[in-house]
């Protein structure tokens, strides 16, 4: 389900624009993101499941040459679509890398950033071994991921509209590593860890913006809303957002762990 869900960025471009076209916060999360990041001149930075490269994409022009930059991702098409888009940056290199054996000598990187992805290592205590044995002395690693309140109310409106569509497993990446439980699987591997939290919701005006992103998902969403059932989601979406006064509000619960 993974391989299929990662297999390029389709799925992922499709949340992401959620974000960027509805949230209630005027700040771009990737803008957010780089402004918290602190990186020395001249460090070598590993990114480990960098996706479509939208961050990098995003902050191209802010990105300073004397910075050492390798791009990762465990799917390989996924990586593929990240280095097509940023050709022709020349201080980044790209390798399919799996974290839970990280293919570089011991305190090889001053910076190691793992955003949004924690949550689909298997083994996660392996892999953040394998993040603390390749960030030297000093160094920081910044893990960005959800919280439990996160996207609920998507669930929520599937459940009232047929108990039977099956969202549960859209909160399983709180659940596995998220802004309640990271710290403590954090704490075993570096001694300062701070989280800074992402503020802002959404709030979606288009019955289409909604219905993607619900089939987007590693849910049962995509099989089930089609024919029929997905002509009647519609018009229930429709009808909530006109009770709503035009929208439906959605929570956000998203920030960055910064440890040391």
């Amino acid at each position: 389900m993974m391989n299929e869900q990662y297999q390029n960025s389709e799925n992922l471009d499709i949340r992401i624009q959620i974000h960027q076209n509805y949230s209630t916060n005027p700040e771009d999360w990737h803008m957010w993101l780089f402004d918290q990041y602190d990186i020395k001149p001249g460090s070598r930075i590993l990114e480990l499941g960098c996706g479509n490269g939208v961050f990098w994409q995003k902050n191209r022009d802010r990105v300073p040459k004397h910075w050492s930059i390798t791009l990762s991702d465990l799917s390989e098409g996924m990586l593929s679509d990240t280095q097509s888009a940023l050709q022709p940056l020349s201080n980044f290199q790209y390798k399919q890398i799996n974290i839970e054996d990280i293919p570089f000598e011991t305190n090889t990187f001053d910076v190691v950033i793992a955003n949004h992805m924690l949550y689909h290592v298997p083994n996660r205590e392996r892999g953040l071994a394998e993040v603390r044995r390749v960030l030297k002395d000093g160094g920081v690693f910044y893990s960005s991921t959800i919280g439990n309140e996160h996207m609920q109310e998507f669930g929520m409106l599937l459940q009232e509209f047929d108990e039977a569509i099956n969202f549960s497993a859209a909160y399983d990446q709180a659940r596995t590593f998220g802004l309640e439980n990271g710290r403590s699987q954090l704490a075993p591997h570096f001694h300062h860890i701070e989280l800074k939290p992402f503020p802002g919701d959404l709030n979606i005006t288009t019955v289409s913006a909604v219905v993607d992103y619900l089939r987007s998902t590693q849910t049962e969403a995509k099989a089930k809303l089609t024919g029929t059932t997905l002509k009647a989601f519609e018009h229930f979406l429709r009808s909530k957002m006109d009770e709503n006064g035009g929208s439906i509000k959605i929570t956000k619960s998203t920030g960055l762990f910064a440890s040391k």
